[in-house]
């Protein structure tokens, strides 16, 4: 005998969207949909980031005094070929120097980061800090930034890391910049664009990781055409692509039990689908 539809387990706050799933998909039909909370981790992060400005006349001088002259000329050298002051000249090295444009030593020598922003018709500006809120979601395993904080609250449901072992264990100041920057890049703040010049060179957590809970829904549906039960999670009506997976990969290690998670066992799920798929056969 088929479950009816107030004896499945549905929270009922979701029993609408149940019937719009299944309107919208008739082979598809859904055997428990429960709402759970889960905490992402909002951290508080700096990040430093150094861009390029447009050389002006001495320092474009000055740098491609360094790379044609044979051999490379010194301050004082330079000052007497341009008729200046050698205090100007040590001033602007200085600089160069700072931005890691010149060697640290004389005669003047051209770093390959300077050779790099040279023939872009650039210097590296200092670089300067931006503050961002790094967000890791166990879920999804996904590690993305953001300039606007996630606020707190408090959601009254049951934690899904009570049922499903969730791993929070990222530690955002261990992580390879080569790995910041790509989430970074990946998070579209325009903070890190490398073809542009603009690079982020390091990061460091200003303040302690906080909780930031939030809500999902977990659907158990099954498939008529595919003959198959499936786990399903969603914000609102929006698929969690990236955590549907990967509880599908739980279930499929035997690492998910229903009857704990949404009250469905095994012998509840094999009677739905036997009366839904004789049901199927008799409509056919």
């Amino acid at each position: 005998m088929s479950l009816t539809s107030s004896a499945k387990p549905i929270d009922e706050n979701l029993k609408n969207l149940v019937k719009e799933i299944e309107a919208q998909s008739p082979n598809l039909s859904v055997l428990a949909a429960r709402q759970f909370r889960y905490s992402l981790r909002q951290t508080p992060v700096e990040v430093n980031i150094k861009e390029p400005r447009q050389f002006n006349v001495l320092e474009e001088f000055i740098i491609r005094a360094a790379i044609e002259f044979q051999p490379p000329p010194t301050e004082e050298e330079l000052a007497s070929v341009l008729a200046l002051d050698p205090v100007f000249i040590r001033s602007t090295t200085a600089n160069l120097r700072s931005l890691q444009t010149l060697s640290a030593t004389s005669p003047l020598t051209v770093t390959s980061e300077g050779r790099s922003f040279y023939e872009k018709g650039s210097v590296p500006q200092p670089p300067y800090p931006v503050q961002l809120n790094a967000i890791t979601d166990p879920l999804s395993n996904k590690l993305t930034f953001q300039l606007e904080s996630l606020n707190e609250t408090a959601i009254n449901l049951p934690d899904i890391a009570n049922f499903i072992t969730l791993d929070n264990t990222i530690d955002i100041s261990s992580l390879p910049l080569e790995e910041i920057q790509k989430n970074i890049q990946a998070s579209d703040l325009a903070l890190h664009v490398p073809e542009e010049g603009k690079i982020v060179t390091s990061l460091k957590v200003v303040a302690s990781t906080q909780k930031i809970w939030q809500k999902l829904s977990l659907f158990v549906i099954f498939d008529v055409i595919e003959d198959k039960v499936s786990i399903q999670i969603r914000s609102g009506k929006q698929i969690l692509e990236s955590a549907t997976n990967w509880l599908e990969i739980l279930d499929n290690e035997g690492k998910i039990n229903l009857q704990t998670l949404c009250n469905l066992s095994p012998e509840a799920i094999n009677l739905e689908r036997e009366a839904i798929l004789k049901q199927k056969n008799v409509e056919t």
